[in-house]
C-alpha cells in the first residue's frame, strides 16, 4: 500500500518529516515509538546531506553514517518486537499478515545495509526515503488497524496504563 500521508520537503534543519500528531494510532507507547523512528531517520538523513558531494566522505562521516544506519535499524527492530507483543496480547486476527510485513521490512532493510559498505549520496538518499515511505505507510495503515483491538484489549483488563508511555 502507499502512504496516504504526502511526503514534506527536505530541510537542512529539520530533515525529510515532521512529527505530526496526525501519525498517531492512540497507543502511547507506541505513537512514541514511531516518533522516535521519524527522528532516527531524519538523523541519517541529515548525515546523509552532510556528505561531500565529491564521495563517501571522511571515515569520521563513514562511522557516523554506519552507526546512525544501524541505530535505525536496531530501533525498528525492537519497535516491532514491541507492536507484536500488544498484537499477540490482545489476540489480535491480523498479526500474521502484520508480523510478516514486519519481517519483510527487516529482510530488506538488512540487505540494503549490508550492500552500502560504500555508501554514495544518491543510494544512500534513496534508502532513506525509502525508510520514510514504508515507516509512514505502515503508520498510516497496518498500524490503524491493530490499535482499535489492542485499546480495546487493555481497557477491558483495566490495563491502559501499560499503553502509557515507558
Amino acid at each position: 500500500m502507499n502512504a496516504t500521508i504526502p511526503p514534506q520537503k527536505p530541510s537542512s534543519i529539520t530533515g525529510i518529516v515532521l512529527w505530526s500528531s496526525k501519525f498517531e494510532i492512540g497507543i502511547p507507547v507506541i505513537d512514541a515509538q514511531h516518533k522516535k523512528l521519524v527522528t532516527l531517520c531524519n538523523n541519517l538523513y541529515k548525515i546523509i546531506t552532510s556528505m561531500p558531494a565529491s564521495g563517501p566522505g571522511s571515515e569520521e562521516w563513514q562511522n557516523s553514517f554506519f552507526y546512525a544506519l544501524h541505530e535505525c535499524v536496531d530501533y525498528t527492530q525492537t519497535h516491532f518486537h514491541d507492536e507484536e507483543v500488544l498484537m499477540t496480547a490482545a489476540n489480535y486476527e491480523g498479526f500474521a499478515q502484520h508480523k510478516a510485513r514486519h519481517t519483510e521490512f527487516v529482510k530488506k532493510v538488512l540487505e540494503t545495509a549490508k550492500s552500502m559498505e560504500q555508501p554514495e549520496r544518491s543510494t544512500a538518499l534513496q534508502f532513506v526515503r525509502f525508510l520514510y515511505d514504508w515507516i509512514l505507510s505502515h503508520i498510516a495503515f497496518e498500524d490503524r488497524q491493530f490499535a482499535p483491538p489492542v485499546i480495546e484489549y487493555f481497557k477491558s483488563r483495566n490495563a491502559e496504563s501499560e499503553l502509557a508511555e515507558k
